[in-house]
């Protein structure tokens, strides 16, 4: 079946084994399937290739967070589509083969989306472009947990902003593609569910709690700032910075988790703020 010659799924795993094995369980073993490894996980390479035979791992140099792994696997793939998806969604497998029927139906975009259970779209994600196809939106920006790519125009849009770790790297790349006239569409009747942060397995919890708060921070006044200009990055930003810190103070003395987050989020903000790179990483 055609289907299987032209899709690859690929994920991007950080000590993401145990999630990925169970999505995996339910792909059609015959779907070539990617994992970028950016933590060189102990065994995972190892385990995958025993366990199934259609997984490819590409252990990654350093980890360059969710845009250098995504970056890695764009890179990689050699089929006409392919679709990324975090490694904490759940789905119904016969959503795939749903994708690609409409992919060949709609043959001009670069992203195809589903709709996510739990998250609506703001008005402003939406495009007012002229839409052929009823059944489907015609988006400016999707939510980047699980999609749909057609190479050919991803070649066209180039590969993600590795200036950015984590969060808005999915919205920059929309926005980059919206503006070149590249097609996104939201695929309302297919829905899946974003766990949210159940994808990696460390101890220390807290610690990957604070690295996204952090991030999180960073790439917001980042993202508007490429996008949008400085003044407006301050204005969609500055009351998280006042709050942040506001909180910090109030919680520091009784709730050190509420303490640790909001310290990362003000700071990440004013390093933002300060030009500097997104440095931050979990201290394993």
């Amino acid at each position: 079946m055609k289907i299987y010659d032209n899709l690859t799924i690929f994920f991007v795993s950080y000590y993401s084994k145990k999630s990925i094995s169970q999505i995996i369980k339910k792909i059609n073993p015959k779907i070539k399937i990617l994992i970028v490894d950016n933590a060189n996980e102990k065994g995972l390479k190892k385990y995958f290739n025993h366990k199934f035979k259609n997984v490819k791992i590409i252990s990654s140099k350093f980890n360059g967070g969710q845009t250098g792994g995504i970056n890695i696997g764009l890179k990689n793939i050699k089929t006409k589509y392919c679709i990324y998806m975090d490694s904490d969604i759940d789905f119904e497998n016969s959503i795939i083969k749903t994708f690609y029927k409409i992919a060949n139906r709609i043959k001009d975009f670069i992203i195809l989306a589903p709709q996510h259970e739990k998250s609506k779209y703001p008005e402003e994600f939406f495009s007012k472009k002229k839409n052929i196809f009823r059944n489907f939106y015609l988006m400016k920006i999707v939510h980047g947990h699980f999609l749909f790519f057609n190479m050919d125009n991803v070649k066209k849009n180039g590969l993600y902003d590795e200036k950015i770790f984590l969060y808005f790297d999915e919205t920059d790349y929309c926005l980059r593609a919206y503006k070149k006239g590249l097609k996104i569409y939201l695929i309302p009747d297919i829905k899946v569910n974003h766990q949210g942060g159940n994808s990696v397995y460390l101890k220390n919890k807290l610690e990957i709690e604070a690295n996204k708060h952090w991030h999180l921070a960073w790439s917001n006044f980042y993202y508007h700032k490429k996008n949008y200009g400085y003044l407006t990055a301050i204005d969609k930003t500055y009351h998280i910075f006042l709050k942040s810190i506001f909180k910090f103070f109030i919680y520091s003395l009784f709730n050190k988790r509420k303490r640790v987050i909001y310290f990362n989020q003000c700071f990440g903000l004013l390093c933002s703020y300060l030009g500097l790179k997104s440095f931050r990483r979990v201290k394993l």
